[in-house]
């Protein structure tokens, strides 16, 4: 087998690096190169004879074994074929001290696979081993290793392998396969039934299930409950009491939890508490594509031994959901990084957020630094709530140090540089508070010889101001300096109108009039039907630059587009004067910032699409070969006509009724001084900084009243609420507080029990 195009739904992990690849619109991990050929070679046949009871025996390279059965099989049994044409799997003799990575019901001792084949009528004629058969796989357990006898051990069961790939849609087996499969990819996965299976065809229970790489496995258990019914539950043999929970409302709850992350199951016990089981010997990936969109896909490489390897002997994150059924309760550190690095990569960054705080540590385990280095590959990730969440580990975790095994691997400089420019676009959840900005850019170094950006020092004047707001007095403001960088110098179109055209024309026209003779309207079937020839027609017009007196994509061109003399379209929906339009606009400025009636003229008529569009507005006319270079020297030639002939037609009092002239656009300039005064509620300055609780431990917390007011909630409530929640209903009565003497304890010691001088962040 030499190619896959989803490597989670086949029996063999095809050798090669996977990649991402989508086969009809499904995107999976695939593997492989399908256009593989192989050359002829020597091969060689072995044979062995154990005793006379078995017969010759002809060995099975594993390569010919894969695809047929899970790879789990292929990896720990050696293949042979006897002279019935049925196959013997014999475990492969480890040396001692060797770990084994089967679990289940027969990881301790011997086994052997039983392949009986039955095979299809029909004779292959073509030689390449086309014939076809089906295969019956049990496992026997047996006493010793001894290949030469088989002494079967009666006390374990024997396990007949259910085939999830062929599985019919629809039923059990292939349902709990597409399950299961979210785990582990089907090569890893085992389905084995107890049940006394004769022939392929015949139906069985499920009664074991093994994913020996996950170090995993689950067996089916009839229970009957309370009421009587019967139920059938698949139960871990690795989390006591928990079985694999069939409930749609209970999956769609953590599906909405968990947000786009699916390689999870959702376990439940008697109690029908939920924990949801998540594989952490998958090495999670975003999927990369152009830089015209974020991917927020999430790509698993199940089978990076490097990875697998750091992860020890517990392979998978069991995460308990809260009685509320709010969020995940993380066990351990692996398990929270792992969780936020999965939401970091499906763009859940609130949920990162929420996370930072509870992922820090001084010293990491190999499979704690694993998952924390996954967020150097997410460098590129520019969502503004991604810098905001980058920033936010880094506050947490500059008290380690910069030899930690925590160091971020990014720069806060321009992290914080990016954040302050995308501000208005990070969410509320994600925000820093005053004091994570002030350390934050206190560690902001920039390169040397150069200073803080003027967005970096104004961010930090403004924070300080904000910080000591409190205690300005009622009525009085403060006032914040800030720098303001020297814009660059923009000519503006839109300075004012220009009625050279309809004041003095003859005074304001352009002397020269050479772009009038020389020009030569473009041909109808050029540019009026479309297609190549029009796109190639409006690039070389921007290539070659569109100035008033250019011959080509001049003057007279654009006054064409204008009145609809050329009628120039790249869609069958085009209006010619939208054409004009634009390339009036991309002139050079030193065409539009001198008044002319040339200028003049194309930016009434691009402004006013009715009068442009007028049946009896002066068109263009194009003079003949002598007459264009005499009109020049008297005055006559085609520029000057039409000009006058336009004074003439915009000067008539209905004409000039309709003309409208665009207002001036003033640019904006920055104030170098910002006035605050102290808030009157906690939504003043909301925009810039968001208050939060950053000491639980205080015994009394300001709460905002006429906030609350407008709400109509009672005073008496307020005030319960803010030192007793339960006041209301007299509290004192039902609960007696009592001294530790009372309850005959001893005094709290005055020494701490525990040593923090080691502790680098004590330092």
């Amino acid at each position: 087998l030499e190619y896959t195009s989803n490597m989670s739904l086949c029996l063999h992990e095809v050798s090669g690096d996977p990649y991402p690849d989508r086969v009809g619109g499904v995107l999976a991990m695939s593997g492989g190169i399908p256009m593989t050929t192989l050359s002829p070679e020597p091969s060689l046949i072995i044979t062995r004879a154990l005793n006379s009871e078995m017969g010759t025996q002809t060995m099975i390279p594993s390569r010919f074994m894969a695809g047929l059965i899970p790879d789990c099989l292929v990896e720990k049994y050696i293949f042979w074929q006897c002279e019935d044409d049925n196959i013997i799997g014999y475990e492969t003799r480890k040396e001692k001290g060797d770990d084994d990575d089967m679990v289940g019901a027969d990881t301790q001792s011997s086994t052997r696979l039983k392949i009986n084949l039955n095979k299809h009528t029909g004779s292959d004629k073509s030689g390449f081993c086309n014939t076809s058969a089906d295969a019956l796989v049990r496992r026997i357990a047996v006493k010793d290793s001894f290949e030469e006898s088989e002494d079967i051990d009666t006390n374990r069961p024997v396990l007949t392998l259910l085939n999830v790939v062929m599985a019919q849609a629809g039923s059990l087996l292939k349902e709990i396969g597409m399950l299961i499969s979210r785990l582990d990819n089907l090569s890893q996965v085992l389905v084995w039934s107890e049940s006394e299976v004769l022939n392929t065809q015949q139906s069985c229970t499920i009664d074991l299930i093994e994913l020996p790489r996950v170090n995993l496995s689950f067996r089916s258990k009839r229970v009957e409950k309370i009421d009587g019914t019967v139920e059938h539950r698949l139960y871990s043999n690795d989390n006591d009491g928990l079985y694999i929970s069939t409930s749609a409302k209970a999956r769609d709850m953590v599906e909405k939890l968990l947000g786009t992350i699916d390689h999870f199951i959702l376990l439940q016990n008697e109690d029908n508490d939920l924990f949801v089981l998540v594989p952490g010997c998958a090495l999670p990936r975003r999927l990369h594509v152009d830089s015209t969109h974020l991917s927020v896909q999430v790509l698993l490489d199940r089978r990076n031994q490097e990875w697998i390897n750091n992860m020890g002997e517990i392979r998978c994150y069991l995460y308990p959901v809260h009685s509320s059924k709010s969020f995940l309760i993380t066990p351990s550190l692996a398990s929270s990084m792992y969780l936020m690095v999965m939401y970091f990569i499906t763009g859940a960054y609130q949920e990162v957020y929420k996370m930072v705080d509870s992922c820090v540590s001084e010293d990491l385990t190999p499979e704690e630094s694993q998952i924390f280095n996954q967020l150097e590959f997410l460098g590129n990730d520019n969502h503004p709530d991604a810098h905001a969440c980058r920033l936010k580990l880094s506050a947490v975790t500059v008290g380690l140090g910069d030899s930690s095994a925590m160091k971020c691997p990014w720069s806060v400089f321009e992290e914080l540089r990016e954040y302050v420019k995308k501000y208005d676009f990070v969410s509320s959840a994600c925000r820093l508070t005053t004091e994570e900005e002030k350390l934050l850019l206190k560690m902001c170094t920039p390169s040397f010889g150069y200073r803080l950006p003027t967005e970096l020092v104004n961010r930090s004047a403004y924070v300080s101001a904000v910080s000591n707001i409190d205690s300005i007095p009622t009525g009085k403001t403060l006032s914040v300096k800030v720098g303001i960088d020297k814009p660059p110098v923009i000519e503006n179109f839109d300075s004012g109108a220009d009625t050279s055209i309809l004041d003095n024309p003859k005074n304001c026209m352009i002397t020269s009039k050479l772009f009038g003779a020389a020009y030569s309207r473009p041909e109808e079937d050029q540019v009026a039907f479309g297609g190549l020839r029009a796109l190639e027609f409006i690039n070389s017009a921007l290539d070659h630059g569109v100035e008033v007196t250019s011959a080509s994509y001049g003057f007279p061109l654009m006054y064409d587009l204008l009145v609809g003399t050329v009628a120039f379209k790249l869609h069958p929906n085009d209006k010619t004067h939208n054409w004009g339009r634009m390339l009036v606009r991309v002139v050079p400025p030193s065409d539009f910032k001198r008044k002319s009636s040339e200028m003049s003229a194309l930016r009434i008529l691009s402004e006013n699409p009715s009068v442009a569009q007028h049946p009896h507005i002066p068109k263009f006319q194009i003079d003949s070969a002598m007459s264009k270079f005499k009109g020049m020297f008297q005055g006559k030639d085609a520029v000057s006509r039409i000009l006058n002939e336009l004074h003439s037609f915009l000067t008539k009092q209905s004409i000039r009724s309709m003309l409208q002239f665009p207002v001036a656009s003033i640019e904006s300039q920055s104030p170098a001084v910002m006035t605050l005064k102290r808030p009157e509620s906690y939504f003043d300055y909301r925009l810039w900084v968001i208050p939060k609780v950053s000491d639980y431990s205080q015994s009394t917390f300001n709460l905002d009243i006429q906030n609350c007011a407008a709400v109509n909630i009672p005073l008496a409530q307020i005030q319960a609420f803010a030192s007793k929640p339960l006041s209301p209903i007299k509290l004192e009565s039902f609960v007696v507080y009592l001294s530790r003497n009372e309850l005959r304890q001893q005094n709290v010691s005055a020494v701490v029990p525990f040593d923090l001088s080691a502790s680098k962040a004590a330092r």
